[in-house]
């Protein structure tokens, strides 16, 4: 059985569906904070210690799978303190009510807000997180390896990149903002001079990752799961604008910011876990066509 937390959330959503459809229904439950009508799950009450172990204790649970977390939805969340602590001490909570227990293998989402500053990110970038949500996740990975090295667990660490698609509508983040202005009729908007580089990596393609993480017979170090294709921010408007059949004229907002490119190799990825992406046009249409169905109900 795989046992799966964060569930609700906007990866883990789209997850949960692909696990029950690969593995059926009876073979996979989440953990989680609220009901999931149609599946499996279990009421964490906020990761309450008696309530994990008396929950799992009946389980045959072979697979972990820890989505679960705080991920600030805006960038003043990055350094909430109490919300970023939540993630360190939910995963001790959700480890200590799995020792014991017969798990073969526990693969951790984490975040590619572990590195500090490097012209082109890699595993091999140095782990300098800029935030405390980065070095929440950070102190998480460590837990977690000293734990499955201890209780003869394969732990297999998998460091997410910026991910969008449909379902990230409650993120606060620039390709959501981007659409939900345009379907409101304002002009897309850019902070700086948009000559920043982002990668972005399609929702699908992070859960064929982990999908494909299952199945490896031994566990790598940790991976990113990042695109390797970059664009600037006036570029990402502009496709959006092309998609969205827009030609308003783009609002540049002065930032006081310092700029910062996000550009990644992903070669360890592609070799070991998912070697095509969905294209960046592809992936921008389908979540366009989300919101713009729901913005119309």
């Amino acid at each position: 059985m795989i046992l799966l937390t964060g569930s609700s959330g906007f990866i883990g959503s789209h997850l949960l569906a692909k696990l029950s459809e690969k593995f059926g229904k009876d073979e996979t439950i989440s953990l989680t904070s609220l009901p999931i009508n149609g599946y499996k799950y279990i009421i964490h009450n906020n990761y309450n210690i008696d309530v994990l172990k008396t929950s799992l204790n009946h389980l045959d649970i072979s697979t972990v799978i820890h989505v679960g977390s705080f991920i600030p939805k805006i960038g003043s969340e990055t350094n909430n303190i109490a919300d970023c602590n939540s993630n360190i001490f939910n995963t001790y909570k959700l480890l200590d009510s799995l020792s014991g227990k017969h798990i073969s293998k526990l693969i951790f989402i984490s975040t590619v807000d572990v590195y500090g500053e490097d012209e082109i990110i890699t595993e091999e970038s140095p782990l300098n997180p800029y935030s405390l949500y980065g070095q929440s996740k950070l102190y998480c990975e460590r837990m977690i390896k000293i734990w499955g090295d201890k209780n003869n667990v394969d732990i297999q660490i998998l460091r997410i990149g910026h991910v969008y698609g449909p379902g990230e509508e409650k993120y606060k983040k620039i390709i959501p903002v981007t659409m939900e202005r345009l379907l409101n009729g304002l002009a897309p908007q850019i902070w700086g001079n948009g000559t920043e580089i982002r990668s972005f990596i399609f929702v699908t393609d992070v859960v064929n990752a982990i999908l494909k993480a299952i199945e490896l017979n031994h566990c790598f170090g940790p991976i990113n799961i990042v695109s390797g294709n970059k664009i600037s921010i006036y570029d990402l408007m502009k496709l959006i604008q092309k998609i969205a059949n827009n030609s308003q004229p783009i609002e540049f907002q002065e930032s006081n910011k310092p700029s910062r490119n996000l550009y990644f190799n992903n070669i360890i990825m592609k070799y070991i876990l998912c070697d095509e992406e969905v294209s960046l046009e592809a992936g921008l249409a389908l979540e366009w066509a989300n919101m713009n169905n729901n913005y119309n109900i």
